[in-house]
């Protein structure tokens, strides 16, 4: 998500351009002079204690510097009308002054001075000099379209005060949009959550805009797909259960069938030739029962995690040396041929030997149960890319159906035990019979 579409960054928008129009909106009311008027425009407070401090400031200097000063400051308000008064009353004029102005003051002069001040059309300020009746006093008069009043700035611009309100109504309107807007979403959002699709999982949402809560939509799409994706391995999963005790089932049921056959026989002639055929095939299907309870029981241990798996450094050639040694009178007794080509120099993995050899035992007995007809098995190990461990058989391959056909659960405990041990394999099936290989990956090689 980019931080410009974010409600974030939008919403910090709304609320500088909110904090900028609070200063433009005042200078758009007290500040209509300055920008509409062409003469400078006075605050009566400012000009007024400008006016008082200079006065202060002329204490007891000559006539000649008063004079000065005050030509100087009528350069600064050149459309004002400035003059001093002595103590001796005498007015002296910067420039030239209006009529009303006497020339010698006396005291009905400044009485009425006073009163004409108040009088609308013009600004007056008069201050003693130096705050000294004895030393006289300096006037100033402007005009009154020089001075900011709050005439001027609120009364006289009606349609600026209609501009306010509804700056202020369009604020409010964006932000109730705005809130309104993220509600809509956020209600959508949680509709769609109480509301059940197919199968009791919810049904996933549009994402209408890329910003904080459409990636929370995003992330609830992701969930609904992930609930989908666990259901239907929830019913794989059931189906491959219901499949693998029904193959169970049959894997018991066989032997057991046959040893009840069998015990027929023995109990109606028990010394016979026939009889003791009879507990030696008995003896090898309770062999059969016992290696499937134990493979089931493998299956149940390395399924939760809970069969002990110790890693070592362990010479693979040697290993099945041993194994194939054991095996070999079954093999003899089957009439196969073995054909063992293995490297001299030990060939090292990182392995646990118990596990290692119970994948090697799950393999011979495959070979021994389903390829029994090709008489045959091969095992070596080859060194191209990669160190790999081949057995190879001539039965009918994996894709014929054989008598001795069972739940899988052999391969199924090969298939556990090699990826907890980082290994890789895979069973390749043919007319001409089965291959299977096992390898690891030289970056996992012991050392």
């Amino acid at each position: 998500m980019k931080l410009r579409g974010s409600l974030m960054t939008k919403y910090l928008i709304l609320i500088m351009a909110a904090m900028m129009l609070w200063p433009v909106i005042p200078a758009m009311f007290y500040f209509p002079g300055y920008l509409l008027s062409d003469h400078p425009i006075y605050r009566p407070e400012e000009i007024s204690r400008k006016w008082h401090e200079e006065a202060v400031k002329l204490n007891g200097v000559d006539g000649v510097t008063i004079h000065d000063r005050l030509a100087e400051l009528n350069g600064e308000f050149p459309d004002a009308e400035i003059f001093w008064v002595d103590p001796s009353g005498r007015t002296h004029a910067v420039q030239d002054l209006s009529e009303n102005i006497p020339e010698q003051w006396d005291y009905e002069d400044v009485l009425s001075f006073q009163l004409k001040s108040h009088e609308p059309g013009s600004f007056t300020l008069a201050s003693l000099i130096g705050d000294d009746p004895k030393q006289g006093f300096m006037v100033m008069r402007l005009p009154e379209s020089h001075i900011l009043s709050a005439e001027m700035s609120l009364a006289g611009n009606l349609p600026l005060i209609l501009l306010f309100f509804m700056i202020c109504l369009c604020f409010v309107g964006l932000s109730w949009f705005f809130f309104v807007k993220l509600r809509q979403r956020l209600i959508k959002l949680q509709s769609a959550m109480s509301v059940s699709g197919k199968n009791d999982i919810p049904n996933e949402v549009t994402i209408s805009k890329n910003d904080e809560i459409g990636e929370l939509e995003g992330a609830f799409n992701r969930m609904v797909r992930e609930l989908r994706e666990s259901q239907q391995r929830e019913r794989e999963e059931e189906d491959l259960r219901k499949q693998f005790i029904s193959n169970v089932s049959h894997d018991l049921r066989t032997p057991l069938t046959v040893i009840r056959q069998h015990i027929h026989t023995v109990r109606n002639n028990p010394e016979s030739t026939q009889g003791q055929t009879s507990l030696t095939i008995m003896e090898t299907k309770l062999n059969e029962v016992d290696k499937l309870m134990d493979n089931l029981l493998s299956y149940s241990l390395l399924s939760a995690g809970k069969y002990p798996m110790h890693l070592q450094p362990v010479d693979i050639a040697e290993e099945v040396r041993n194994r194939v040694a054991e095996w070999y009178p079954i093999f003899e007794a089957r009439d196969f041929e073995v054909q063992v080509e293995l490297p001299e120099e030990p060939v090292i993995w990182n392995a646990d030997p118990m596990w290692l050899r119970r994948i090697l035992d799950n393999v011979f007995q495959n070979v021994v149960r389903h390829a029994g007809a090709g008489r045959y098995i091969a095992i070596q190990i080859t060194e191209d890319q990669k160190q790999t461990l081949m057995i190879r058989d001539k039965g009918p391959g994996i894709g014929n159906e054989s008598p001795e056909k069972g739940a899988g659960i052999g391969l199924s405990i090969v298939s556990l035990m090699a990826k907890e041990m980082g290994m890789q394999w895979e069973m390749k099936s043919g007319l001409t019979g089965c291959t299977f290989c096992i390898w690891k990956d030289s970056q996992q090689l012991a050392d």
